[in-house]
């Protein structure tokens, strides 16, 4: 069940844009995590490195660490030279 999920208004409905309601479906998590918007580079990690890089980001946006796509590139990078699962 990894997918989004949207509700929309049916056409000419009346609904303003700040009426309608968005709701992400994911079979991870149902809230929003720091490592959203890395979905398509975290995927080729194992369901378990995954997690753990998605800790280590959290772990930095606590302390200040907004990461860039290019450095979360670099950590997967790293995460998939290292030895195998």
């Amino acid at each position: 069940m990894n997918q989004r999920v949207s509700f929309a208004p049916a056409a000419g409905s009346g609904t303003s844009h700040h009426q309608q309601q968005i709701r992400r479906v994911d079979a991870h998590s149902s809230t929003p995590n720091i490592a959203d918007r890395f979905a398509d580079l975290l995927a080729p990690l194992s369901p378990r490195r995954r997690r753990g890089l998605i800790a280590r980001l959290s772990q930095g946006y606590y302390e200040g660490w907004r990461p860039s796509r290019a450095e979360v590139a670099a950590l997967v990078a790293q995460e998939l030279r290292r030895s195998p699962r």
